[in-house]
């Protein structure tokens, strides 16, 4: 294995982090309906090379997803690497369908096309337009995933990165029982437990392999409990929406979710191995 980051790579991620500078997610509140999805920073990524990072390879893939999932930028860019202007689904649930005509919506009997008439976003736990879909559609060619599956990886270690961080520079500002909660023992080693999770996902988007499937489900769980951390350091402010760390948190689990169902179809298909 080969974790060293080329000059080339290294500036490609430069390159979308300056296409990423400014952005922030929009506002979410329980009970509400949210799709995130940004055409004017869509514009700017197809700018730098987005859409040609899985051709150049792992790295230029690696170092674009790490930088997306650290601003939480929206998830639609990657399922249009795979559905193109169809919104992306797996047995009947499906994310970013506003303004699209239909979904591909991944099953273990293959991939259909179901038309989105009359499918409305419901309220969810991201700003991710997640709906349920109705009707059978007509069978299609089952698209692949690895490149979607790569990015994702790379994504959820870029969102744990940036919530560690958040998270440290807390618990140096935080001062509990007459000095900064990072100066506490338990503090410190749930920290440190954090960090080896993130250290070990950013490693992970770099791992050349043939089956994307394993390493997907550890990255959506490390993910998720690097977040858990996050929100007990924070403690009770943790969880109100003035904190930024919930977005992380929401961000880690619903992806996890829905990259599951998506896996799941696609490995009883053969179509990851």
């Amino acid at each position: 294995m080969n974790f060293a980051v080329g000059p080339e790579e290294a500036a490609f991620g430069e390159s979308v982090r300056s296409a990423l500078a400014g952005y922030r997610p929009p506002a979410w509140t329980p009970g509400a309906v949210v799709d995130d999805r940004d055409p004017t920073l869509g514009a700017r990524l197809a700018a730098v090379g987005l859409g040609e990072a899985a051709e150049a390879g792992r790295g230029f893939v690696a170092a674009a997803g790490r930088e997306l999932g650290r601003s939480l930028a929206p998830l639609a860019l990657f399922d249009e690497l795979v559905a193109g202007e169809h919104a992306l689904a797996a047995s009947g649930f499906a994310r970013y369908t506003q303004g699209r005509s239909a979904a591909l919506d991944l099953r273990e009997e293959g991939a259909f096309v179901v038309p989105l008439e009359g499918v409305l976003p419901q309220p969810a736990l991201d700003g991710q337009g997640f709906a349920y879909l109705s009707g059978e559609g007509e069978e299609a060619p089952f698209p692949d995933l690895q490149a979607w599956m790569a990015f994702h990886v790379a994504y959820l270690g870029g969102l744990a990165d940036s919530a560690l961080s958040l998270t440290v520079d807390h618990a140096r500002s935080r001062i509990q029982f007459g000095r900064p909660l990072l100066g506490l023992a338990p503090v410190q080693q749930a920290l440190a437990d954090a960090a080896t999770l993130a250290r070990g996902l950013e490693l992970l988007a770099w791992e050349e392999r043939d089956d994307e499937w394993p390493g997907l489900a550890y990255a959506g769980q490390a993910a998720c409990r690097v977040c858990e951390i996050a929100h007990q350091v924070h403690g009770a402010i943790g969880f109100s929406l003035e904190a930024p760390v919930h977005s992380f948190f929401r961000r880690a689990h619903a992806t996890r979710l829905f990259t599951v169902a998506v896996a799941r179809a696609a490995r009883f298909l053969g179509a990851v191995r």
